[in-house]
């Protein structure tokens, strides 16, 4: 285990060890830039001396880009294009040996100052984000068991216990037309980073991952304890697991960038929820009509009890209004037995008692006819989103016979128009459908991967999964 160094607000600790394999074909990089400082650990692939060079280039070559990134552009632009220059110098380098041809690696990054951490990983090597001994944030794997877990299939302990686990979808020097996924995140002081390699996190369940990692007081201790029991589970089961490698990472400080939305926030948009109650009652009704669910049965019955209240309030009004003008026929008899002069000035107290009373008539009622006016516009909205709701899931049924169809056709004409027209109806369904607008890229971006296009078996798989997580969409 070594300490990780910086000049900013960071410690951390790291280490790798070649498990029950040959050789290690892991690598590793940590240093101070102009943009950061930055975190790499790749896991290689390619059998004999090919994964341990894959990996290694792929260090080098994202540092050398960061070092030397263009000022021009923003730290998740550079970040981004240095792991292409690497992917880029992973493939030339197999064409100048072909005994190095088909290696690859995986990555994930750390890139981090003052302002925020933006994270980028491609292939199956992950980044967690800890607060508090709490996950907050996790990469999603690039492999195929992950995609199964993504479209309810299998359960992440599945996935993670499968023998297919380390078919990974994305890989430098891989043919994967789309490369890394970044993002930016905040942090607070004491949150913590780690980057492993499927050799860490493939051999421990998730929750004892975490227990290990974040919970644990002693940064270093968390590192120590979680390679030693990995590398010890290894050698009962056979002494033939992976090369395993992490970095545990913790910030001193918070960083400039804050979350999108505190809790303070939350609090005054609750409060605001609560004022505008015909907001409400309209945005309450339209969510009942496009969903059926147990759930909703319940809110349309708390709606209605809410509608019910405002209606007993309106009756209250009236009620007042009734009193007020038993009040001020007692006033006008009072003034008839009464002194002119007394009688002149109860009549004026009178007709200012009326004028409340009318003006809480008034006002009840308007509020009334208010209230039966955003139920009619509440309605109207739920027609209009139940219809739209309808098409949609017209144009996905049409999605999923051409998806259908295309699954079972060779590369060709008709397939690529399939695809084509499956596209424009995504597209179409995005801006229909903004809840679901999320799956609608994705399933748009998966049909330019290169396994789309091809005539394997995988590509059933592939169209089946697409066609899965149409399925799924309520």
């Amino acid at each position: 285990m070594k300490p990780i160094k910086s000049s900013l607000p960071i410690t951390g600790y790291w280490d790798t060890r070649q498990g029950g394999r040959p050789e290690n074909q892991d690598s590793c990089g940590f240093i101070d830039t102009e943009l950061g400082f930055i975190a790499l650990v790749c896991d290689g692939m390619g059998g004999g001396p090919a994964g341990q060079l894959a990996s290694s280039i792929a260090v080098q070559k994202i540092v050398e880009y960061i070092v030397n990134a263009p000022q021009d552009i923003t730290r998740m632009e550079a970040l981004k294009n240095a792991i292409e220059y690497a992917h880029k110098a992973i493939i030339e380098k197999g064409k100048e040996n072909p005994k190095f041809q088909g290696m690859g690696t995986t990555v994930t990054a750390l890139l981090i100052n003052k302002q925020s951490a933006i994270v980028a990983h491609v292939g199956d090597s992950r980044i967690y984000q800890f607060r508090r001994g709490r996950k907050i944030f996790r990469s999603a794997d690039h492999s195929m068991v992950a995609e199964l877990v993504r479209n309810g299939t299998l359960t992440e302990e599945q996935a993670r216990l499968s023998s297919q686990s380390n078919i990974i979808t994305r890989a430098l020097g891989g043919q994967a037309e789309q490369l890394a996924e970044a993002y930016e995140l905040p942090y607070e002081k004491g949150d913590r980073f780690m980057l492993c390699t499927d050799g860490i996190w493939g051999m421990l369940p998730e929750k004892e991952l975490i227990r290990k990692t974040a919970k644990t007081a002693s940064l270093s201790g968390a590192v120590d304890a979680t390679v030693i029991e990995v590398d010890e589970i290894g050698r009962k089961n056979g002494n033939s697991h992976d090369n395993l490698t992490m970095a545990l990472i913790e910030t001193k400080q918070d960083s400039i960038l804050k979350e999108k939305m505190s809790k303070r926030t939350i609090l005054i948009l609750c409060a605001m929820a609560a004022i505008l109650l015909i907001s409400l009652i309209a945005n309450a009704l339209l969510a009942s009509k496009l969903l059926g669910d147990n759930s909703q049965s319940q809110e349309i019955e708390l709606l209605n009890h809410q509608i019910e209240q405002k209606d007993k309030q309106i009756a209250d009004l009236q009620g007042q209004v009734q009193k007020l003008n038993h009040d001020v026929a007692n006033s006008k008899q009072e003034t008839a037995d009464a002194m002119k002069d007394a009688a002149d000035a109860k009549m004026d107290a009178a007709k200012q008692k009326e004028a409340a009373a009318q003006k809480a008539k008034e006002e009840a009622e308007k509020k009334a006819q208010e209230a039966k006016d955003a139920a009619e516009r509440a309605k109207k909205s739920a027609e209009q989103a139940q219809k739209a709701a309808s098409d949609a899931a017209r144009i996905r049924e049409t999605i999923i016979a051409s998806l259908t169809k295309a699954s079972t056709l060779k590369e060709g004409t008709e397939r690529q128009t399939l695809r084509r027209n499956v596209v424009n109806n995504l597209k179409m369904l995005s801006k229909m459908d903004n809840k679901n607008k999320t799956i609608y890229h994705e399933i748009i971006q998966r049909l330019s991967d290169r396994i789309a296009t091809s005539n394997s078996d995988q590509a059933k798989g592939h169209y089946n999964a697409l066609i899965s997580k149409l399925k799924n969409i309520k």
